[in-house]
């Protein structure tokens, strides 16, 4: 019987240590998992709060141009109202601006044609105007300084250069203005 006790006790003894053993591993595997799980949460709630940062730079963004809204709108009207002709006008004050111009610059009065397009919804209308002058060389380079220079709005989408007549060399332009109907 001191035998059967001794083996039970044994037994006993091994089927403890190798429980206290699978305890000490399930230890580390938690302990590992719960290091690899919270680094990770660290890691995500970084990524949260650098995600947060930028919505809360944008929100702050939106709100500072909302806020500047009724202004660009008064700069907006302005720009509408002083700057651009009106259509049932606008034509003549093109021709004898660009007379003007051509005379402040020391050439005789050139061509002008003028192409229209359709009122957008705003009622602003897309002119297209084509002038040609001629003259020496520095008369046209004043005659496109005047252009930059007048206070009406020309956009010039080409300029052409050729040797001209007895005026020496012909400016052609082809520019765009823009009327409020």
């Amino acid at each position: 019987m001191k035998r059967v006790a001794e083996v039970v006790k044994r037994w006993v003894r091994g089927a403890l240590l190798a429980l206290l053993a699978a305890d000490a591993l399930l230890l580390v595997v938690v302990w590992r998992d719960a290091a690899e799980h919270s680094s990770a949460e660290q890691k995500n709630l970084e990524r949260l709060r650098v995600e947060d940062g930028k919505i809360s730079a944008d929100v702050d963004r939106a709100l500072a141009i909302k806020a500047q809204l009724p202004d660009v709108q008064k700069d907006c009207e302005s720009f509408f109202t002083n700057t651009l002709l009106v259509a049932s006008s606008g034509y003549s004050t093109i021709v004898a601006d660009l007379g003007k111009i051509a005379a402040g610059a020391g050439l005789p009065p050139g061509s002008i044609e003028f192409k229209q397009k359709p009122a957008d919804k705003q009622g602003i209308v897309e002119v297209q105007v084509t002038a040609a002058v001629e003259g020496d060389y520095s008369a046209l380079v004043k005659f496109v300084n005047g252009l930059e220079r007048s206070k009406n709005l020309y956009l010039l989408d080409a300029v052409s250069l050729r040797a001209g007549g007895e005026h020496g060399a012909r400016l052609s332009l082809a520019m765009r203005t823009y009327f409020r109907s």
